[in-house]
Protein backbone atom coordinates (compact mmCIF):
# COMPACT_ATOMS: atom_id res chain seq x y z
CA UNK A 1 0.00 0.00 0.00
CA UNK A 2 1.84 3.12 -1.08
CA UNK A 3 0.26 5.66 1.90
CA UNK A 4 -1.42 5.10 5.50
CA UNK A 5 -5.18 3.77 5.18
CA UNK A 6 -7.24 6.46 6.37
CA UNK A 7 -9.38 3.83 8.11
CA UNK A 8 -8.40 0.26 9.05
CA UNK A 9 -11.46 -2.60 8.75
CA UNK A 10 -11.35 -5.99 10.97
CA UNK A 11 -13.16 -8.73 10.18
CA UNK A 12 -13.02 -12.10 11.52
CA UNK A 13 -14.63 -15.13 9.96
CA UNK A 14 -15.48 -18.49 11.37
CA UNK A 15 -16.78 -20.85 8.35
CA UNK A 16 -18.50 -18.10 6.28
CA UNK A 17 -17.57 -18.88 3.25
CA UNK A 18 -21.26 -18.83 2.13
CA UNK A 19 -21.23 -15.19 3.06
CA UNK A 20 -17.64 -13.61 2.92
CA UNK A 21 -17.97 -12.52 -0.38
CA UNK A 22 -20.38 -10.30 -0.23
CA UNK A 23 -19.38 -8.88 2.68
CA UNK A 24 -15.86 -7.87 1.37
CA UNK A 25 -17.58 -6.65 -2.19
CA UNK A 26 -18.82 -4.08 0.54
CA UNK A 27 -16.00 -2.79 1.14
CA UNK A 28 -14.42 -2.39 -1.90
CA UNK A 29 -17.47 -0.70 -3.01
CA UNK A 30 -16.60 2.15 -0.38
CA UNK A 31 -16.47 5.57 -1.89
CA UNK A 32 -13.69 5.93 0.32
CA UNK A 33 -11.61 4.52 -1.63
CA UNK A 34 -8.42 4.45 0.89
CA UNK A 35 -8.78 1.69 3.23
CA UNK A 36 -7.20 -1.49 4.46
CA UNK A 37 -8.97 -4.37 5.37
CA UNK A 38 -7.26 -6.98 7.69
CA UNK A 39 -9.56 -10.36 7.55
CA UNK A 40 -8.56 -12.61 10.80
CA UNK A 41 -9.92 -16.59 10.21
CA UNK A 42 -10.40 -17.89 13.27
CA UNK A 43 -9.27 -21.47 12.26
CA UNK A 44 -12.88 -21.94 9.91
CA UNK A 45 -12.90 -25.40 8.72
CA UNK A 46 -14.45 -24.66 5.48
CA UNK A 47 -13.23 -22.36 2.55
CA UNK A 48 -13.15 -19.12 4.38
CA UNK A 49 -9.68 -18.29 3.85
CA UNK A 50 -9.21 -19.91 0.31
CA UNK A 51 -11.96 -17.54 -0.70
CA UNK A 52 -10.87 -14.52 1.27
CA UNK A 53 -7.17 -15.14 -0.12
CA UNK A 54 -8.31 -15.40 -3.35
CA UNK A 55 -9.68 -11.92 -3.28
CA UNK A 56 -6.73 -10.85 -1.36
CA UNK A 57 -4.92 -11.43 -4.45
CA UNK A 58 -6.39 -9.01 -6.25
CA UNK A 59 -6.60 -6.10 -4.24
CA UNK A 60 -3.86 -4.93 -2.22
CA UNK A 61 -6.15 -3.31 0.42
CA UNK A 62 -6.71 -6.82 1.84
CA UNK A 63 -4.61 -9.07 4.10
CA UNK A 64 -5.85 -12.83 5.17
CA UNK A 65 -4.42 -13.27 8.57
CA UNK A 66 -5.14 -17.29 10.03
CA UNK A 67 -5.21 -18.45 14.06
CA UNK A 68 -6.30 -20.92 15.38
CA UNK A 69 -9.54 -20.91 16.56
CA UNK A 70 -10.39 -18.48 20.05
CA UNK A 71 -13.29 -16.74 19.68
CA UNK A 72 -14.37 -13.50 17.84
CA UNK A 73 -13.38 -11.24 20.30
CA UNK A 74 -9.55 -12.01 20.14
CA UNK A 75 -9.54 -12.59 16.49
CA UNK A 76 -10.97 -8.73 16.36
CA UNK A 77 -8.43 -8.30 19.21
CA UNK A 78 -5.89 -9.38 17.08
CA UNK A 79 -6.51 -7.22 13.52
CA UNK A 80 -6.77 -4.02 15.71
CA UNK A 81 -3.06 -4.84 17.08
CA UNK A 82 -2.07 -4.67 13.35
CA UNK A 83 -4.06 -1.77 12.15
CA UNK A 84 -2.36 1.00 10.50
CA UNK A 85 -4.91 3.90 10.30
CA UNK A 86 -6.31 6.10 13.44
CA UNK A 87 -9.61 4.74 12.76
CA UNK A 88 -11.02 1.70 12.95
CA UNK A 89 -13.92 0.41 11.82
CA UNK A 90 -15.84 -3.22 12.31
CA UNK A 91 -17.47 -5.84 9.82
CA UNK A 92 -18.58 -9.38 10.48
CA UNK A 93 -18.35 -11.91 8.11
CA UNK A 94 -21.78 -11.98 7.48
CA UNK A 95 -22.95 -8.77 7.33
CA UNK A 96 -22.22 -5.54 4.65
CA UNK A 97 -22.55 -1.62 4.72
CA UNK A 98 -23.77 0.87 2.57
CA UNK A 99 -21.57 2.49 -0.38
CA UNK A 100 -20.99 5.87 1.58
CA UNK A 101 -20.61 4.45 5.21
CA UNK A 102 -16.72 5.26 5.51
CA UNK A 103 -16.44 8.28 3.66
CA UNK A 104 -19.25 9.35 5.73
CA UNK A 105 -17.81 8.55 9.36
CA UNK A 106 -14.72 9.98 8.91
CA UNK A 107 -16.67 13.27 7.89
CA UNK A 108 -18.48 12.77 11.06
CA UNK A 109 -15.70 12.49 13.32
CA UNK A 110 -14.49 15.67 11.68
CA UNK A 111 -17.70 17.51 13.13
CA UNK A 112 -18.02 15.89 16.42
CA UNK A 113 -14.54 16.46 17.80
CA UNK A 114 -15.60 14.73 21.00
CA UNK A 115 -16.58 11.48 19.51
CA UNK A 116 -14.42 8.19 20.03
CA UNK A 117 -17.24 5.74 18.42
CA UNK A 118 -19.67 6.70 15.46
CA UNK A 119 -22.36 4.20 14.42
CA UNK A 120 -25.71 3.97 12.06
CA UNK A 121 -29.04 2.88 12.02
CA UNK A 122 -29.31 -1.08 11.61
CA UNK A 123 -31.72 -2.09 8.81
CA UNK A 124 -32.04 -5.95 9.50
CA UNK A 125 -32.66 -8.00 6.15
CA UNK A 126 -33.63 -11.56 5.94
CA UNK A 127 -30.02 -13.84 5.66
CA UNK A 128 -31.75 -15.93 2.90
CA UNK A 129 -33.78 -13.74 0.74
CA UNK A 130 -31.59 -10.34 1.43
CA UNK A 131 -35.27 -8.42 2.09
CA UNK A 132 -35.07 -5.52 3.96
CA UNK A 133 -37.19 -5.85 7.55
CA UNK A 134 -36.79 -3.42 10.78
CA UNK A 135 -34.65 -0.20 10.81
CA UNK A 136 -33.54 0.82 13.70
CA UNK A 137 -34.68 4.07 16.07
CA UNK A 138 -31.72 7.01 15.76
CA UNK A 139 -30.16 7.58 18.94
CA UNK A 140 -28.08 10.90 19.23
CA UNK A 141 -25.91 9.73 21.78
CA UNK A 142 -25.58 7.39 24.39
CA UNK A 143 -24.88 7.19 28.05
CA UNK A 144 -23.88 4.34 30.29
CA UNK A 145 -27.14 3.34 31.43
CA UNK A 146 -28.32 3.78 27.89
CA UNK A 147 -26.08 0.75 27.09
CA UNK A 148 -26.43 -1.18 29.84
CA UNK A 149 -30.17 -1.29 28.90
CA UNK A 150 -30.43 -2.18 25.18
CA UNK A 151 -27.72 -2.64 22.52
CA UNK A 152 -28.62 0.33 20.00
CA UNK A 153 -25.87 -0.75 18.01
CA UNK A 154 -27.22 -4.51 17.26
CA UNK A 155 -23.40 -5.49 16.16
CA UNK A 156 -19.95 -4.92 16.06
CA UNK A 157 -20.24 -4.29 12.56
CA UNK A 158 -21.83 -0.96 13.33
CA UNK A 159 -18.74 0.35 15.12
CA UNK A 160 -16.67 3.14 14.06
CA UNK A 161 -13.99 4.09 16.53
CA UNK A 162 -10.87 6.32 16.76
CA UNK A 163 -7.99 3.47 17.28
CA UNK A 164 -6.47 4.89 20.47
CA UNK A 165 -9.55 4.93 22.03
CA UNK A 166 -9.85 1.13 21.38
CA UNK A 167 -6.24 0.57 22.16
CA UNK A 168 -7.01 2.88 25.49
CA UNK A 169 -10.00 0.79 26.46
CA UNK A 170 -8.15 -3.04 26.18
CA UNK A 171 -10.07 -3.76 23.21
CA UNK A 172 -12.61 -6.35 23.52
CA UNK A 173 -13.12 -9.22 26.67
CA UNK A 174 -11.76 -12.42 25.75
CA UNK A 175 -14.02 -15.64 26.19
CA UNK A 176 -17.17 -13.08 26.49
CA UNK A 177 -19.89 -14.80 24.79
CA UNK A 178 -22.51 -12.65 24.87
CA UNK A 179 -22.49 -8.59 23.96
CA UNK A 180 -18.99 -8.21 24.03
CA UNK A 181 -19.42 -4.78 21.50
CA UNK A 182 -21.52 -3.74 24.15
CA UNK A 183 -19.32 -4.57 27.21
CA UNK A 184 -16.62 -2.39 25.35
CA UNK A 185 -18.48 0.41 24.62
CA UNK A 186 -19.61 0.39 28.48
CA UNK A 187 -16.22 0.67 29.18
CA UNK A 188 -15.85 3.83 26.90
CA UNK A 189 -18.93 5.28 28.42
CA UNK A 190 -17.72 5.07 32.11
CA UNK A 191 -14.12 6.09 31.20
CA UNK A 192 -16.20 9.32 30.65
CA UNK A 193 -13.10 11.13 28.10
CA UNK A 194 -15.24 10.27 24.49
CA UNK A 195 -18.87 10.42 23.56
CA UNK A 196 -20.44 7.58 21.72
CA UNK A 197 -22.60 9.18 19.02
CA UNK A 198 -25.21 7.97 16.46
CA UNK A 199 -25.14 9.12 12.56
CA UNK A 200 -29.03 9.56 11.63
CA UNK A 201 -28.20 7.10 8.20
CA UNK A 202 -29.12 4.12 7.13
CA UNK A 203 -25.61 2.64 6.45
CA UNK A 204 -25.28 -0.70 8.08
CA UNK A 205 -27.17 -4.05 7.13
CA UNK A 206 -27.56 -6.88 9.65
CA UNK A 207 -28.44 -10.40 8.35
CA UNK A 208 -31.21 -11.60 10.68
CA UNK A 209 -31.04 -15.42 10.53
CA UNK A 210 -34.47 -17.72 12.17
CA UNK A 211 -31.58 -19.84 13.84
CA UNK A 212 -30.03 -16.66 15.50
CA UNK A 213 -33.27 -15.99 17.63
CA UNK A 214 -32.11 -19.33 19.34
CA UNK A 215 -30.20 -17.68 21.96
CA UNK A 216 -29.90 -18.63 25.65
CA UNK A 217 -31.83 -16.14 27.23
CA UNK A 218 -30.49 -17.61 30.33
CA UNK A 219 -27.19 -17.01 29.17
CA UNK A 220 -27.81 -13.65 27.91
CA UNK A 221 -28.86 -12.55 31.00
CA UNK A 222 -25.78 -14.22 33.02
CA UNK A 223 -23.69 -12.47 30.56
CA UNK A 224 -24.99 -9.14 31.13
CA UNK A 225 -24.46 -9.42 34.75
CA UNK A 226 -20.76 -10.35 34.25
CA UNK A 227 -20.65 -6.90 32.33
CA UNK A 228 -22.03 -4.98 35.17
CA UNK A 229 -20.57 -6.71 37.26
CA UNK A 230 -16.99 -5.83 35.87
CA UNK A 231 -18.33 -2.57 35.54
CA UNK A 232 -19.02 -1.76 39.20
CA UNK A 233 -15.61 -3.12 40.34
CA UNK A 234 -13.69 -1.06 37.39
CA UNK A 235 -16.17 1.88 37.88
CA UNK A 236 -17.76 1.90 41.11
CA UNK A 237 -18.87 5.13 41.51
CA UNK A 238 -20.65 5.48 38.39
CA UNK A 239 -21.29 2.19 37.43
CA UNK A 240 -23.78 1.06 40.61
CA UNK A 241 -26.38 3.99 39.44
CA UNK A 242 -26.54 2.98 35.65
CA UNK A 243 -26.74 -0.52 36.83
CA UNK A 244 -30.04 0.01 38.76
CA UNK A 245 -31.42 2.18 36.06
CA UNK A 246 -30.66 -0.46 33.19
CA UNK A 247 -32.20 -3.27 35.03
CA UNK A 248 -35.57 -2.98 34.36
CA UNK A 249 -34.99 -2.40 30.58
CA UNK A 250 -32.63 -5.14 29.80
CA UNK A 251 -35.37 -7.53 31.31
CA UNK A 252 -38.01 -5.84 28.90
CA UNK A 253 -35.40 -6.26 26.31
CA UNK A 254 -34.95 -10.20 27.28
CA UNK A 255 -38.95 -10.27 27.66
CA UNK A 256 -39.13 -8.92 23.99
CA UNK A 257 -36.88 -11.27 22.41
CA UNK A 258 -38.48 -14.09 24.11
CA UNK A 259 -41.87 -13.05 22.32
CA UNK A 260 -40.09 -13.20 19.17
CA UNK A 261 -39.22 -16.84 20.37
CA UNK A 262 -42.68 -17.43 20.54
CA UNK A 263 -42.15 -18.29 24.27
CA UNK A 264 -44.89 -16.65 25.84
CA UNK A 265 -44.17 -17.87 29.32
CA UNK A 266 -40.59 -16.60 29.87
CA UNK A 267 -41.38 -12.97 28.13
CA UNK A 268 -44.53 -12.61 31.07
CA UNK A 269 -41.34 -14.12 33.65
CA UNK A 270 -38.89 -11.71 32.26
CA UNK A 271 -41.05 -8.70 32.37
CA UNK A 272 -42.61 -9.69 35.94
CA UNK A 273 -38.68 -9.67 37.32
CA UNK A 274 -38.34 -6.30 35.55
CA UNK A 275 -41.32 -4.48 36.77
CA UNK A 276 -41.17 -6.03 40.12
CA UNK A 277 -37.37 -4.34 40.68
CA UNK A 278 -38.30 -1.14 38.93
CA UNK A 279 -41.91 -0.55 39.11
CA UNK A 280 -41.44 3.00 37.58
CA UNK A 281 -40.40 1.58 34.02
CA UNK A 282 -43.93 1.66 32.75
CA UNK A 283 -43.71 5.79 33.65
CA UNK A 284 -40.76 6.49 32.59
CA UNK A 285 -40.95 4.46 29.20
CA UNK A 286 -44.61 3.87 28.80
CA UNK A 287 -44.52 3.36 25.28
CA UNK A 288 -42.33 0.58 25.27
CA UNK A 289 -42.58 -1.12 28.32
CA UNK A 290 -46.72 -0.85 27.72
CA UNK A 291 -46.19 -2.35 23.86
CA UNK A 292 -44.23 -5.48 25.53
CA UNK A 293 -46.92 -5.85 28.03
CA UNK A 294 -49.79 -5.88 26.00
CA UNK A 295 -47.57 -8.03 23.29
CA UNK A 296 -47.05 -10.37 25.99
CA UNK A 297 -50.86 -10.59 27.12
CA UNK A 298 -51.89 -11.13 23.48
CA UNK A 299 -49.12 -13.93 23.16
CA UNK A 300 -50.99 -16.41 25.23
CA UNK A 301 -54.22 -16.47 23.00
CA UNK A 302 -53.59 -18.93 20.41
CA UNK A 303 -54.48 -16.84 17.15
CA UNK A 304 -51.60 -17.87 14.09
CA UNK A 305 -52.25 -14.06 12.92
CA UNK A 306 -51.97 -12.38 16.59
CA UNK A 307 -48.79 -14.36 16.92
CA UNK A 308 -47.32 -12.85 14.23
CA UNK A 309 -48.43 -9.41 14.78
CA UNK A 310 -47.12 -9.80 18.56
CA UNK A 311 -43.52 -11.29 17.05
CA UNK A 312 -42.78 -8.31 15.04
Amino acid sequence: MSQQPAVSIIMPAYNAQATIAASIQSVRAQTLKNWELIIVDDGSKDDTADIASAIAKQDARICVVQRPNRGPSIARNVGASLAQAHVIAFLDADDFWAAERLSGMLAKFRDEPGAGVLFSRTRFIDANTLEPGTLTSFSEQLSASDLMSENALCSTSNIVCLRRVFEETGGFTPGLNYAEDQDWLLRVALEGKWQIKGVDEEWFFYRSANESLSTDLDAMRRGWFRMVEAAKIDFPEKAEWAVKRAFGPIHRQLARRALRMGQSARAFEFLMIALRRDPLLLLRQPKRTGFTLIGTILSFIPHPKLKELVAR
